[in-house]
């Protein structure tokens, strides 16, 4: 969406009798909106930045027909007193515009841009998954220095509520947090009851999630929705006032990680849009888009992944500017997140060291707001619990990774 902000931006209009131009656009005043840490799966952490500037996308010119010669007569002073009404009308008609597309610009970036240039890097940690690589959170931080990781996952305790799986475990995790880590926490996932499904409506599912940040103090939290009965557009608003409420009441952070489909035509799917659009509806401040770059349809061994997954990742950006009006293209990456599936997927399709040096690469070069990858248990040689059956030692695709920490 093209935004005539001129004015309401700091624009300095430049006017002439031959039309106006817009020079100098300048950036809109922050909104004052709290800064908070808050997502949960993997996804990305850091606090939120000051609103971004919003810019024109080109120049914006206001330009009136080239006239036809005319000789100096009798009734030429009028034709140009006349040319100068119709240029003050259609000045006018810019400034109604101009202050009308301001008015939907601020509308649509009420709350904080991701800080553009700072990547999170927060790969999921699958609670519970045995693995020989580490013995826990500690043991993890000790051993690989990674002090982010997204807890997965929340499901359904019953009745509207949330399990245990993060909330018993919470004594490894808040020696985690005091030896300097970060946790987010993931809702969802590939299986499992998710809450939002046992909730009657957005009041419940907002209680629900209010409880489980009371009980943990984690407001980081991400939103893994795979399962198509929770896709609905019908879900998707529930879920995107329920976020609404807690955001307003715990200032979370949100996160969404969907399906990312390959080029061309791909990037999120419809049930993905449905989701952000009814998200934005609500109201609520998404941090991130995580697209989940994996499983693209059995390509064939040797495949290269990265090419695909930038390619999803591409089309992503070129669709999160038309669901947020007047983002620009560097906001849309700095909330593109992307989590490959390390080595072997579900499918024949692998996810190589090569792909993750290229993946890493993309991401630095273009600012990607979130890295992570399933999952931390897995990147370790095999042996011991699940492996990617790539790895040539314990933390190969991890010590890729986090490189896009700067």
């Amino acid at each position: 969406m093209r935004c005539p902000v001129a004015l309401a931006v700091g624009c300095t209009l430049l006017l002439g009798l031959g039309g106006a131009s817009l020079i100098g656009c300048g950036a809109p005043p922050a909104d004052g909106v709290p800064n908070s840490r808050a997502h949960s799966t993997l996804r990305d952490s850091g606090a939120l930045a000051p609103e971004a500037a919003i810019s024109l996308d080109s120049p914006t010119t206001l330009e009136r027909d080239g006239g036809r010669p005319r000789s100096i007569e009798a009734g030429a002073m009028g034709a140009s007193v006349d040319a100068a009404a119709d240029g003050a009308g259609a000045m006018g008609a810019f400034v109604d515009a101009a202050a009308d597309g301001a008015e939907t610009c601020r509308a649509a970036t009420s709350y904080p841009a991701p800080p553009i240039g700072k990547t999170d890097y927060s790969p999921y940690f699958y609670m519970g998954a045995p693995t020989g690589a580490f013995g826990s959170l500690l043991d993890l931080q000790r051993k690989a220095g990674l002090n982010e990781v997204t807890l997965a996952f929340v499901l359904s305790g019953g009745n509207c509520s949330t399990d245990g799986t993060i909330s018993g475990a919470l004594p490894e995790i808040q020696a985690f947090v005091a030896k300097g880590g970060h946790v987010k926490a993931a809702f969802g996932g590939a299986g499992g009851t998710y809450v939002e499904s046992e909730c009657n409506d957005a009041a419940s599912f907002a209680s629900a999630i209010s409880d489980f940040v009371d009980a943990t103090g984690i407001t980081d939290l991400d939103f893994d929705i795979e399962q198509q009965p929770a896709l609905t557009d019908a879900v998707n608003t529930m879920r995107g006032q329920a976020l609404k409420m807690v955001q307003d009441s715990r200032n979370i952070d949100v996160t969404f990680t969907l399906e990312g489909d390959p080029a061309p035509n791909g990037g999120l799917n419809s049930y993905g849009i449905s989701v952000v659009t009814q998200a934005v509806a609500a109201g609520v401040r998404i941090r991130r888009v995580n697209l989940m770059v994996m499983d693209f349809g059995d390509m064939a061994p040797g495949t290269p992944l990265a090419p695909i997954a930038i390619g999803s990742l591409t089309d992503g950006n070129a669709q999160l500017m038309k669901i947020i009006p007047c983002l620009t293209t560097e906001q849309a990456w700095a909330m593109l997140g992307a989590t490959p599936d390390i080595g072997q997927n579900d499918d024949r399709e692998v996810f190589s060291l090569a792909d993750a040096r290229a993946l890493a690469a993309f991401a630095m070069a273009n600012k990607l707001g979130l890295i992570a990858f399933w999952s931390i248990q897995r990147d370790q040689v095999c042996g011991y619990g699940n492996c990617s059956g790539y790895n040539n030692a314990n933390f190969d695709y991890h010590n890729i990774f986090k490189a896009v920490v700067r």
